[in-house]
């Protein structure tokens, strides 16, 4: 693909993008943007809201997590894992297992707020933030560059960010499954991974191509956040 005239406007309407390959000629059309270069329509739906999209969405991973790590529990080695709970009730640890559900509700707060400022702004991923620029000329906003090696670039980063901003609950709770559940948790901190993995090849493409790989990785942690709650449930009944 070569590049040979590019001719950008900045209107209510859209900006256009032309390319060549070969002799045929192909005419791209991204997002409509306003003067001021801000997206005109959200990538939220425009119902349910974020709360109520967010929530349904946490409520059906942590089913399926609790489902997930209900299973190999029944599953597998039963008697060992009820061992490990057993020390984690003698220590009166049931309680610090359980925190780390209580902390994730945080942070899934926080998340839900900035999806509803999201949405409200219509600042579309990649863009995590709107500079403006100040003097006497009136300029549009400044946001990332998304066309071109740039833009696999700054998708490229922000993979690697949406990785380190998942990372550190991920590990909370592979460690804490990770007592009762070892080769459980060896395994489900592969798939999430590979995951990962997949999730920054997409995003480098385009940034609807992240969701795969980032709701199978949300799938795995939510299968040992199952554990997790699982093992911190039953040291509490035992305590």
């Amino acid at each position: 693909l070569r590049l040979v005239a590019i001719s950008k406007t900045t209107s209510p309407k859209s900006q256009h993008l032309r390319t060549t390959m070969g002799s045929s000629t192909v005419a791209k059309t991204p997002e409509a943007v306003d003067k001021r270069g801000i997206p005109l329509k959200s990538v939220y739906p425009d119902s349910p809201s974020v709360p109520v999209l967010y929530g349904c969405m946490q409520g059906v991973f942590l089913g399926l997590g609790v489902g997930i790590a209900y299973g190999m529990y029944s599953l597998g080695n039963t008697a060992k894992f009820d061992s490990k709970i057993a020390t984690l009730a003698a220590g009166g640890l049931g309680w610090m297992y359980c925190s780390a559900f209580a902390l994730r509700m945080g942070l899934v707060g926080v998340s839900t707020l900035l999806g509803c400022e999201r949405k409200a702004a219509k600042v579309n991923v990649p863009d995590q933030q709107v500079y403006k620029v100040h003097g006497q000329d009136q300029m549009g906003y400044v946001l990332m560059e998304g066309e071109g090696q740039l833009g696999r670039f700054n998708r490229a980063q922000r993979a690697y960010m949406n990785l380190l901003e998942q990372l550190p609950m991920a590990l909370v709770q592979f460690m804490l499954a990770g007592f009762v559940f070892p080769f459980q948790s060896f395994c489900m901190a592969a798939v999430f991974s590979c995951c990962r993995v997949l999730a920054a090849v997409g995003y480098i493409s385009s940034p609807d191509a992240r969701m795969a790989g980032n709701l199978l990785g949300s799938l795995t942690v939510a299968a040992m956040e199952g554990c997790v709650l699982l093992a911190g449930v039953k040291a509490i009944m035992q305590e």
